[in-house]
């Protein structure tokens, strides 16, 4: 702060010694030309003694955005309004809105003149997936001369949180059939013990809260209640965080399926493994599906394992009534034997293996896929114009 402080000093002192230089020239040599650089001088000069002692901290600045909430790929509209107690024409301030979007789109040049209130826009296209920070606003004023420079900066943080895009998936349960048509789901079937069908005699494994006493005593033997049985539309979906250039692609994919479920009455549990584990269990809603819309804006790229290393001996992936969706970049042996393993005990297995639209499919990939149809996993490789039909059936080579 001293250091600054002399620094002005030194300045305004070498601006006297300018101001008297040419007076001096002016008085001795006399004449047109040299009056005429000295009154060609001398506003130039009290200008900067006028930036010297300027006030920065009369500024008053406020920034808005267009919207609260964005998804990726939308504009984002920035407001920087500034209001100032004196009319003192600065010459062209700078005024700088950092972020972590970037650290350029944001400086502006203004021309304020005697405006008291100055007010900027500027858009930021195609917003990128995340959490995305807004640091301070720099203001940087300065003399035509460029004798004096002052700037300060005004603590406006904001963060603003980009949610991934979807796309609308045309919705068809998972007991829809697969492959030409020819294997049903093996989704499993649970009791809705809302809703009683009949009684039945007692069997060996039957739940003790399925007794009907007054049908039991009635009868003089062990009765059992029957209920109707419904097919479960629960999902169990897996994220493989491992990196790859089409990890963006699995994210939006994921969020447009989770929509879809959950706006048609499914329930969902999501699993996302990378340096954090993150499980959500199986439930649905509106509320849940923004929570799991909060984490993937926020999720990375940063498994250090392969997903079949994760899943082999996880029970908490594999619910018996929930259908199982893998979404990956990458279809590997490992996640082919991986999954085999629990194909019976699971009901549908199906492994999503979503790439960017100039990644194409390995010929491995589809020899793969008709291994995992023999075992039972259905496999659907998906650009991102695919996702739309994601849920009719399997896209085939």
């Amino acid at each position: 702060m001293m250091k600054t402080k002399l620094k002005t000093w030194g300045k305004l002192i070498l601006l006297l010694i300018f101001i008297l230089l040419t007076f001096s020239y002016a008085m001795f040599q006399g004449g047109f030309v040299s009056w005429f650089l000295f009154f060609s001088f001398v506003p130039f000069a009290l200008y900067a003694l006028c930036i010297a002692f300027y006030p920065l901290g009369d500024l008053v600045i406020e920034r808005t955005f267009n919207k609260d909430t964005y998804l990726a790929g939308e504009h984002l509209n920035v407001v920087i309004k500034i209001n100032r107690k004196y009319s003192f024409p600065l010459f062209f301030p700078i005024i700088n809105n950092t972020s972590s979007l970037s650290k350029e789109n944001g400086k502006q040049i203004v021309f304020p003149g005697f405006k008291k209130h100055i007010q900027l826009e500027y858009s930021m296209p195609n917003l990128p997936r995340g959490e995305h920070h807004f640091d301070k606003i720099y203001v940087k004023i300065g003399d035509p001369i460029g004798l004096f420079e002052k700037e300060k900066d005004y603590s406006l943080e904001k963060s603003i949180l980009v949610y991934p895009a979807f796309s609308d998936i045309i919705y068809r349960s998972f007991e829809s059939r697969y492959e030409q048509g020819a294997t049903a789901s093996q989704i499993k079937i649970q009791n809705d013990t809302s809703m009683v069908a009949g009684i039945r005699n007692y069997e060996p494994g039957d739940r003790f809260t399925w007794i009907d006493w007054k049908a039991t005593a009635r009868m003089n033997e062990m009765k059992t209640k029957e209920f109707e049985e419904r097919q479960s539309n629960d999902v169990s979906i897996i994220l493989d965080r491992s990196p790859s250039s089409s990890f963006e692609e699995c994210v939006k994919f994921s969020a447009s399926i989770i929509r879809t479920i959950i706006q048609h009455g499914g329930q969902i549990g999501f699993y996302s493994i990378g340096q954090e584990r993150t499980i959500f269990p199986i439930r649905g809603g509106e509320e849940y599906r923004q929570q799991l819309f909060h984490h993937l804006a926020k999720v990375k790229a940063d498994s250090n394992v392969h997903i079949s290393s994760i899943l082999d001996g996880e029970s908490a992936f594999y619910q018996r009534s929930a259908s199982l969706l893998i979404i990956t970049s990458n279809l590997t042996q490992a996640l082919v034997d991986m999954v085999r393993k629990h194909v019976q005990r699971t009901g549908t297995v199906i492994i999503f293996v979503v790439k960017n639209d100039n990644e194409p499919f390995l010929d491995d990939e589809y020899q793969l896929s008709s291994i995992a149809t023999r075992y039972g996993v259905f496999v659907n490789f998906l650009h991102e114009k695919d996702f739309r039909s994601a849920l009719t059936g399997v896209k085939q080579r």
